[in-house]
């Protein structure tokens, strides 16, 4: 049995008990445990909040992801952007090699699927919301069904699974169970990404209903059910206040899009190979959402900082706390070549090695989970003399010092450095 994406979303989407409020967060990188636990309101400083979204198929002793998206909500510029990761995207996974992302899941629950993300991605991941696929066609059901355009009939018929999809094409209202049907069915020329467009197309159906005016009275009592039938390491206030804060937003403002990559046939199985450092423009730099990002960027240049019109002298003179290089593209050499950069501009690395595994396409700061201000202080300055989009300074456990993970964009890394030694 599968299950979708959307699910997760619709949670969100479900609540107005803080309608109007400010929303904001207090930095990028993830949350300690103890901090979600003691329900902290998300109105204290501008950023982004950054959500893992998964759909689990739960049939017969079956644990493995059957939808993911990573979704950032940019609070200060009003704008959510949604990825969809095809469950085939071939990634590593921590401890067990290559393998597609839908078997992180299966093999270590959240955590390892959580893992997994933050390290292809190279971003971070604030909180995660869970849904079976028992929970949808009630969720649906409790909106009294939504409208949606079906652009051709739906046939399928899976005698051993007990599935049962027949949906005939045209404009209609599909209720709880027609609706679960709709954004699980795969069984066309355009298979799993024509599902995930038809996945995106539903939560932008969802979200006009629930911002028409006879659906607003309803929604406390709506978001109040719904949070029973999912799982998340949100507060209910958190999931509550952000709930409204996507209500609210204009449709306009939500954007929608899949993994950039292609597929392939690696050691005769098949894949999404994704484009990571396109899919990170996509999902931090784009005011105007998705389909605008410049050819520069999806080549894998990084953003211009502050650095360039700043003393270099100052900024590396500032950096008290010690610094590590983690070789993340998997090029010999490659930690000790930064190493060499970075002291030529008069910062000294304390630790060289390799990272948990090579398939880093960007440049990323790791810090150590419990930082204090002084290393949090050297990894935002190593991020602004490295270009390093300020979205890419992550916490973990993995790290003791401020890290830089030198990914597959090495070669523009070391050229800045090379830029920077000469301005000294």
């Amino acid at each position: 049995m599968k299950i979708l994406r959307i699910v997760a979303i619709l949670l969100l989407a479900m609540g107005a008990a803080f309608a109007g409020a400010a929303f904001k967060v207090k930095t990028f990188v993830e949350p300690q445990p103890q901090t979600i636990k003691e329900s902290i309101s998300f109105t204290e400083e501008s950023g982004s909040i950054n959500i893992l979204l998964i759909g689990i198929d739960d049939v017969d002793g079956g644990r493995r992801a059957d939808a993911i998206a990573y979704a950032t909500v940019d609070i200060d510029n009003k704008i959510v952007r949604l990825m969809s990761v095809p469950r085939d995207t071939r990634v590593q996974l921590p401890k067990r090699g290559w393998d597609k992302i839908a078997h992180a899941y299966a093999f270590g629950g959240v955590d390892l699927l959580r893992e997994t993300v933050v390290n292809y991605l190279g971003m971070p991941i604030n909180y995660y919301v869970l849904v079976n696929y028992d929970t949808f066609p009630a969720i649906v059901d409790l909106l009294g069904g939504v409208e949606i355009d079906v652009q051709k009939r739906m046939v399928y018929n899976d005698y051993a699974g007990k599935l049962f999809i027949n949906i005939p094409k045209g404009l209609q209202v599909l209720d709880g169970k027609n609706a679960l049907h709709y954004v699980r069915f795969r069984h066309d020329a355009q298979g799993d990404i024509g599902r995930v467009k038809r996945q995106q197309e539903f939560i932008k159906a969802v979200l006009k209903k629930l911002q028409s005016p006879y659906m607003i009275p309803k929604i406390p009592e709506l978001a109040n059910k719904v949070i029973e039938m999912v799982n998340s390491d949100m507060t209910p206030a958190q999931g509550l206040q952000l709930a409204s804060y996507l209500v609210s937003m204009p449709g306009e403002n939500i954007h929608f899009f899949t993994m950039p990559g292609k597929a392939a046939y690696i050691s005769n199985i098949s894949y999404w190979v994704g484009d990571t450092t396109a899919a990170s423009a996509l999902l931090t730099g784009l005011p105007d959402g998705p389909g605008e990002v410049s050819a520069d960027i999806i080549e894998g240049s990084t953003p211009e900082t502050e650095a360039t019109k700043t003393d270099v002298l100052a900024l590396v003179s500032s950096i008290n706390t010690p610094v590590a290089v983690l070789n993340g593209a998997g090029v010999s050499g490659l930690g000790k070549s930064m190493a060499t950069a970075l002291q030529k501009v008069g910062i000294d690395v304390n630790h060289i090695g390799n990272a948990r595994h090579f398939d880093y396409r960007t440049t990323t700061i790791h810090l150590p989970e419990k930082a204090e201000e002084p290393v949090a202080e050297t990894g935002k300055t190593l991020a602004e003399l490295l270009s390093v989009n300020p979205r890419l300074i992550s916490r973990t456990s993995n790290v003791s010092h401020a890290t830089i993970i030198i990914g597959k964009d090495h070669a523009l890394v070391l050229k800045r450095l090379e830029e920077l030694a000469k301005q000294k």
